[in-house]
């Protein structure tokens, strides 16, 4: 840390999570917060400029410093930069193992974005750094922190639907961006049912407990509306076809999908994974576009996830059910309310709307109160949300991809390669 105490922040990957939702909040937030960026890496030093451009314009509005940042083209760098205290890596998934690893074992803070690793083998040996290092990370589950959500966990907690026994994540969204950026490709992502369901997963853990784990998980998936076709064009913008998914309207700007600075370079890469505008029919995506997903955990609680990515755009898009002993509660994430019945339904029944102050802007808040979540991490060490339980999240989710691509076998968990326990 400083001598001042302002906490000094590199950001690996500018991007739109790594600007549009945490640098913003930062900007927005950077006097209360005693923060400031002082890093950006990225390969292409035109995003990075685009994204300072950005946060200047919000700093300014916000009646904050502008940010003066040194450019890094290698993540090395950034983590060796001695005016750097706090690392956040928001970079395409595939690369956060190599960013991740060496910032962990430099002993400096690091926040790492969701889903923690492409696959399960770099997932462990992140989570093997973060345990030899004793350098806890702090890792970005939103709904961690979004207000319905955090009351949602009280609830529970509190035994207001007695013993808690199944749950539900139902996940019916319009993101067919997955097929149209790197998301498209297992090798870059790990697959959009690792990018969107790793957060529910997490959920899943979070309300089951710390003293419970699931073991055995079985899913059916696959590709049943964005199929290959012959004649489908490379681009969006190559293309005439009257069509409902195209590029201009796959990310709706809303504050779980904000639209970020997009610099025009995007428009002119010839590498398809750099691109925003895939067709969503052509050949080389090895993704899902849905899936239906069923876990066991060891003390007898059943957790599903009723997921695609090619549903319409609706105020229920996203739903957490939970059914407990005497009662059950539904979140809806989008309205910020929850549906509650308790005493076994004759005595209770009410909807309780908990949305935050900070509820209009991105992730619903949360973003907001992550980065508060965040200072607070760089200032003491002590991690809500660490590496194991990304690793788990990550792990609970790639065996549901296997149980798809053999078919629905149900697969072990206790068979896939494991990290190091929680602490």
């Amino acid at each position: 840390m400083s001598d001042s105490n302002t906490i000094r922040v590199g950001i690996i990957g500018t991007g739109s999570r790594g600007i549009t939702c945490i640098g913003r909040q930062i900007a927005e937030q950077s006097r209360e917060l005693d923060m400031t960026i002082t890093a950006f890496c990225n390969r292409t030093a035109s995003r990075m400029q685009i994204a300072l451009d950005e946060l200047n314009e919000v700093a300014r509005a916000a009646g904050n410093e502008p940010f003066s940042p040194a450019f890094y083209s290698d993540p090395l760098d950034l983590i060796n930069d001695d005016k750097v205290d706090l690392i956040v890596i928001t970079s395409p998934t595939a690369a956060h193992a190599e960013a991740t690893i060496l910032a962990l074992k430099s002993g400096k803070k690091v926040y790492l974005d969701k889903p923690i690793a492409h696959t399960l083998v770099d997932a462990v040996a992140i989570r093997q750094a973060e345990f030899e290092a004793g350098n806890p990370m702090i890792m970005g589950f939103t709904r961690r922190y979004e207000t319905p959500w955090i009351k949602l966990h009280e609830m529970v907690e509190s035994g207001v639907i007695g013993d808690l026994k199944m749950m539900l994540i139902r996940a019916v969204l319009p993101y067919s961006f997955y097929f149209q950026t790197w998301h498209r490709s297992r090798a870059v992502s790990g697959g959009a049912l690792n990018d969107k369901g790793s957060h529910y997963t997490d959920v899943f853990n979070w309300f089951a407990g710390s003293d419970t784990r699931a073991t055995q998980v079985n899913a059916f998936g696959g590709r049943n509306v964005f199929i290959e076709r012959d004649d489908a064009p490379e681009f969006c913008a190559t293309c005439d076809w009257d069509c409902a998914y195209r590029a201009a309207n796959a990310i709706p700007d809303s504050q779980d999908q904000m639209k970020g600075a997009v610099d025009k370079s995007y428009e002119t890469e010839t590498d398809p994974l750099k691109r925003k505008d895939n067709c969503v029919y052509k050949s080389g995506a090895d993704i899902f576009d849905h899936a239906s997903i069923h876990y066991q955990y060891d003390k007898g609680i059943v957790a599903s996830i009723f997921y695609t990515v090619y549903g319409p755009q609706s105020d229920d898009e996203e739903t957490l059910e939970l059914v407990g002993t005497k009662g059950r509660l539904i979140l809806t994430r989008l309205r910020g309310e929850i549906d509650v019945v308790t005493d076994y339904g004759e005595k209770r029944r009410e909807v309780i709307h908990c949305k935050s102050d900070a509820f209009e802007t991105s992730h619903f808040g949360a973003d907001r109160k992550l980065v508060q979540e965040i200072a607070k991490f760089a200032r003491s060490g002590e991690s809500p949300v660490d590496g194991w339980l990304g690793m788990e999240a990550t792990r609970m989710i790639l065996g549901a991809m296997q149980s798809i691509d053999e078919g629905g076998q149900t697969v072990r968990l206790g068979d896939l390669p494991d990290g190091p326990p929680a602490t």
